[in-house]
């Protein structure tokens, strides 16, 4: 991988669970990692969900080999939640591939 083709900024958050006062038990998010990564957009599609038009999109993200990412993580780019679908890691090339799809929020 050309570290050049890193152009982009990506923030990683990583699942946290932990139990509330009320015994409850909550999951929240916590800032894991902030790197470059390369974003190659796949494809994107109008939806009607809950009554509402969402804009589905679809991108590839690809971080250097070293950067700790698992499938239950999500990633935040240009302050949209895309998550994880998929990671393939290319030991030869030093690159993480990520496929990810837009989160409805």
């Amino acid at each position: 991988m050309r570290a050049g083709l890193l152009t982009e900024s990506v923030d990683i958050y990583s699942p946290s669970s932990f139990t509330n006062s009320f015994g409850e038990e909550t999951t929240t998010y916590v800032l894991k990692a902030i790197t470059r990564a390369r974003v190659i957009h796949n494809n994107g599609n109008r939806q009607l969900q809950n009554s509402e038009v969402f804009y589905a999109y679809n991108k590839t993200f690809q971080l250097r080999i070293y950067v700790n990412i698992d499938e239950y993580d999500y990633i935040q780019y240009e302050g949209k939640k895309y998550r994880v679908l998929s990671i393939d890691r290319n030991k030869q090339e030093q690159v993480i591939t990520v496929n990810t799809e837009l989160v409805n929020d």
